[in-house]
Parts: C-alpha cells; structure tokens; sequence
C-alpha cells in the first residue's frame, strides 16, 4: 500500500476536526461520473509517492497538528485486508486521534472487520444511488452511467449491507453521503435520504447524511 505524494489538511471533510486526508494508491473497481481523483491517482499512478513508513514518520514528528486521520482512495478498501488492517494498527498505536476511512462499500466484509477490530473510529460511506430501488439488470445503464460498472446481485447486495452497517454502528464519526449527480432525477436523492432515515429510525442512529453538490472535475 502507497499513498499519494501530498497529504491533505482539511477542515470540512470531518466537521470540527482538523484533518489529515490520505488517498491511496491502490486503485478503485469503480469509474464514478466526474471522478476528481481518476485520472491523476487511478488512471495513471504517480511515479512518486509515500508509503506506510512515511506515513508513521510524519505522525511521529507532526501528528500533534490533526485530531483526525482520513483515509481515502481510489478505494481504500481495495487492498488485501491484512496489509488494512496492519496500517491501521500502527496508526491507533501513534496517532490519538480519530481515524476515519471512506468507502464505496463495496467490501463489506471488510467494514465489517474494521469495526469488529476497533480500528476506525468512523467510516464515512458514498451511497451514490437508490440500490434498494434498482435492479442490476434492468437498471444496469444507470449504474453504468454513475458508477462506471455493471454490477452483480452480490455487488449490490454488499454495497447495501455496508450502508447498514455504518447506520447501525450509529457514530457522529460516522457518515452516508450522496453527490448530487447531475446526471440524475431528484426522484433518485428523495428515495436515499428516505432509505437512510427509515434505517437511522430503525437503529436509532445519530449518522449524518449528506447530500453534497455535484463539483466538475
């Protein structure tokens, strides 16, 4: 696992944190509409980059300025969980702050993990269309169109049991977050923000939702 050369300081990503981001470089089963970091991080992987020792070494002599580490992609999640898990670890052990990871969701089992092992605090879940309400083969062009796939049942299946189980763990670290894709009815975003609050409901779960604007690349 390597990360892009430049982390990122940001102070929206996480709300009242102050925030390390970190993309991987692994890559991303997914082509989203608009993706920002395709072309730059997944299309063409930089010659130069950070790997987890650089990481460790800037946590030790700078840490002290982020209360939040984010890790991002690509996908995260992408790598084999034991190399996840390994980073992760060392992280909590140097770091006293709050880790986060973003995902697509398409690994369930390996959310799961993360938070069975305690090694996020949140995870912050793209919910990028209604997948309770589309089915992968009638639907399969809007997928394509937003996601760049054409999904499996099982896909489908994964992405929304991950979504349960970040509302299920029910943490404000947690987040479900939508991009308000142009390309898209707002029939589409009605129908997860309805998704999403039947199943805070349900759990009684504090997880933000967010409905971000679409921003060109």
């Amino acid at each position: 696992m390597n990360f892009y050369n430049n982390f990122i300081r940001t102070f929206n990503d996480l709300p009242n944190h102050t925030t390390l981001l970190l993309h991987t470089l692994s890559g991303c089963p997914l082509h989203c509409f608009g993706c920002h970091n395709y072309d730059e991080i997944i299309a063409n992987t930089p010659r130069e980059y950070k790997t987890p020792k650089d990481l460790y070494d800037y946590l030790k002599k700078s840490g002290f300025l982020f209360d939040a580490v984010m890790f991002s992609g690509g996908e995260f999640l992408i790598d084999k969980i034991d190399d996840i898990c390994e980073v992760l670890t060392n992280v909590r052990q140097l770091f006293d702050g709050r880790i986060i990871v973003t995902t697509s969701g398409i690994y369930h089992q390996k959310v799961r993990k993360l938070y069975e092992e305690n090694l996020v605090d949140g995870i912050h879940i793209d919910m990028k269309l209604p997948y309770h309400a589309l089915d992968p083969k009638e639907d399969a062009e809007i997928f394509l169109a937003v996601m760049g796939i054409k999904p499996s049942q099982k896909v489908v299946d994964n992405l929304l049991a991950s979504v349960d189980l970040v509302i299920q763990h029910g943490s404000i670290l947690d987040q479900v977050r939508t991009v308000k894709y142009p390309i898209l009815d707002e029939a589409f975003f009605e129908e997860i923000c309805h998704f999403v609050d039947k199943k805070k409901a349900l759990y009684h779960s504090e997880v933000p939702y967010f409905l971000n604007e679409f921003m060109h690349p």
